[in-house]
């Protein structure tokens, strides 16, 4: 009986000591959102390399300068492609201007590609399609789509 008392007393001291999962702790780390950009290819890529932004802004705040959360160079042919974001831990305490906590922060991609290598980024080649949905991202989603054109 005795070493039933202490068998069962050591047991419950171990599971306590241990983050059991769901047991309220978190692991602290970067959160990945995977972009994917779609819509029509209507050219012929000829450089395949570019770079794509993810921006954030508080919301209740017009006319700031966006901060870059993260930045993915990507290399692609084809239409649809996707990049993935890391999103740090502690990516709100670096937004500018700062910002409340809890308060709400708006998160949009911005994309930098001389599609057709002119050496301009102009009308000619591959970009966001603001025409048909605005860049905004929901960051508590896996996977988002943005359109291009």
């Amino acid at each position: 009986m005795k070493n039933s008392l202490l068998l069962i007393g050591l047991l419950a001291m171990t599971i306590s000591s241990c983050g059991l999962k769901g047991s309220g702790e978190t692991v602290a780390g970067p959160q990945l959102l995977t972009v994917e950009f779609t819509g029509a290819m209507d050219s012929t890529i000829q450089n395949n390399k570019g770079k794509a932004k993810l921006l954030a802004v508080p919301a209740d705040v017009a006319d700031v300068e966006a901060t870059v959360i993260d930045e993915v160079e990507f290399e692609t042919n084809e239409i649809p492609f996707s990049v993935e974001f890391e999103i740090p831990v502690d990516h709100v305490s670096k937004i500018k201007p700062e910002i409340v906590e809890g308060a709400p922060v708006k998160y949009y991609i911005s994309m930098d590609w001389d599609s057709n290598a002119d050496g301009v980024q102009d009308s000619t080649d591959v970009m966001i399609d603001f025409d048909k949905q605005f860049p905004h991202v929901d960051i508590t989603q896996l996977h988002q789509q943005v359109y291009v054109k």
